[in-house]
């Protein structure tokens, strides 16, 4: 054709691509969106109300790792409940699998493949939660979001190929700005993420799916030897062989209640261990068993279905046995509520980016004004969070002004826009306590003041997690705390 000439052919050409380029970037921010975090490492200032700080960050530049850990004892007014934390992870466990479904227990197959383990539930010595994991159910992401705290995007599918080291705030590196010494002993992924981080180590690939005996056996081999060990704080151990059994064979897999055995002889090694570390005044250690995701039916997983984010999070060795069955298996809590509860447990400031709440039941253990500590922790959090994402939220005259004498007539109905709807739902809760506390000498008699300054506190705490800008923009048709609890007070 004589109107197409070389010069308007090379400008279609460059026409088309740049539309598909800008169609290309739309799709990928679209349905790979990318959350904005917070910089830098929570530190004192995380023991303080938000716009309230009078510790500064630059403090603890100058402090030592152990002066570090007193000054955060200091400033939480909760000891650490515990010495040494060992995390087990079983990649690919359907909570299902060890803690029923609907009320319901597991298949007498499952439950005697873990008899060790279904005896500490049985007898309150642990207990276990359904924990909801939020798509891309694959392990990186997963991992990611049970130390910090924070749900990370679809791109994190792509990443999980191809694992960097995370620059986020997170518990690994809390733990070791206390002088944490840290072993690592399974799926390398836990190296790549934190490089540098551990005493010793020794990671296997989960690529060879194919491989469920080895996997786990080179995990285990030196599990002995660093039981028998004192110069570590935290182990971690992630055991792959079950989710490559699911790979192989699916959830029904013949394989599968062998494996449960197997890891229920790692259970019970680990307990054991514990008890004798602590009648020999080694200190108390805390076993945290979880896994990163479940599975379906076929054993595949990366998508949002019930099978695919039902993880475990089972908790052992708490000081507050449950002696209620069914309290003890059939709770539902998020993934991202592992992070806030361990940091709190162990002395450490929560994660900046954390959107997770702490779970209720592994407080129990603490006095009523510690454990609304705890609570005021998490919310000051969690309001820093939403501060930064909500750059004209301003709650200052209610966190930094205190309160008057007539503070019980201003609990009030919460309502108008979100950044009202946070203020109120955490100046309430605020009121609440400051009001149990001055009952100084009739707290005996005012349970249901604490009660309701509780209950205030968990309105807040899920309102804002599940309102955070980034994630939702429906959230204030979650029910009120002056539907709750009635201006009575």
């Amino acid at each position: 054709m004589p109107w197409l000439t070389c010069s308007k052919l090379t400008l279609f050409t460059i026409a088309g691509v740049a539309i598909q380029m800008v169609g290309l970037s739309i799709f990928v921010f679209g349905f790979f969106p990318v959350k904005p975090t917070l910089p830098g490492h929570s530190g004192p200032e995380s023991f303080q109300a938000p716009k309230c700080n009078s510790i500064q960050n630059e403090t603890e530049r100058d402090l030592h790792p152990h002066q570090l850990r007193s000054l955060y004892k200091e400033l939480s007014g909760m000891p650490p409940a515990f010495d040494r934390l060992i995390l087990m992870v079983i990649d690919g466990l359907p909570a299902e699998l060890v803690l029923g479904k609907d009320g319901k227990p597991p298949s007498k197959a499952l439950m005697e493949a873990m008899p060790y383990t279904q005896s500490l539930l049985a007898n309150g010595m642990a207990i276990g939660y359904h924990a909801k994991a939020a798509p891309p159910t694959v392990t990186m992401p997963r991992l990611k979001a049970m130390v910090s705290g924070a749900i990370g995007g679809f791109l994190d599918v792509a990443l999980n190929f191809n694992t960097q080291a995370m620059l986020d705030d997170n518990l690994l590196d809390q733990f070791f700005k206390i002088g944490w010494k840290m072993v690592m002993l399974g799926d390398e992924t836990w190296l790549k993420l934190f490089p540098g981080l551990f005493i010793r180590h020794d990671g296997v690939s989960s690529f060879f799916v194919k491989d469920t005996v080895q996997v786990d056996q080179n995990v285990s081999r030196h599990l002995g030897h660093e039981l028998n060990k004192d110069d570590w704080d935290f182990l971690i151990l992630h055991y792959l062989g079950l989710d490559h059994v699911g790979h192989i064979g699916g959830r029904n897999s013949a394989l599968m209640a062998p494996k449960l055995s197997e890891m229920d002889d790692v259970v019970k090694m680990i307990h054991m261990s514990s008890i004798l570390n602590q009648k020999n005044d080694q200190g108390q250690t805390l076993l945290v068993v979880v896994s990163d995701h479940g599975m379906t039916e076929s054993g595949n997983h990366g998508g949002s279905s019930y099978e695919e984010t039902d993880s475990l999070a089972l908790f052992i060795g708490l000081n507050n046995d449950i002696s209620d069955y069914s309290l003890s298996t059939h709770n539902i809590i998020y993934q991202v509520d592992i992070a806030p509860t361990l940091a709190l447990l162990f002395g450490v400031p929560i994660p900046k980016n954390n959107v997770g709440v702490l779970i209720a039941e592994i407080f129990g253990y603490l006095a009523d004004d510690q454990q609304l500590k705890a609570l005021e922790l998490n919310s000051w959090q969690l309001l820093r969070l939403l501060q930064a994402q909500m750059p004209g939220l301003s709650c200052r005259n209610y966190l930094c002004d205190g309160f008057s004498d007539d503070q019980e007539s201003k609990i009030t109905k919460c309502s108008g826009s979100m950044g009202k709807m946070f203020c109120c739902l955490y100046t309430n809760a605020a009121l609440l306590q400051n009001s149990w506390m001055s009952k100084e000498f009739s707290r005996s008699k005012s349970k249901e003041d604490y009660s309701s300054a509780v209950t205030a506190y968990y309105e807040f705490l899920r309102t804002a997690k599940t309102c955070q800008p980034t994630y939702s923009r429906n959230c204030c048709n979650a029910p009120v705390l002056s539907d709750i609890i009635k201006p009575s007070i």
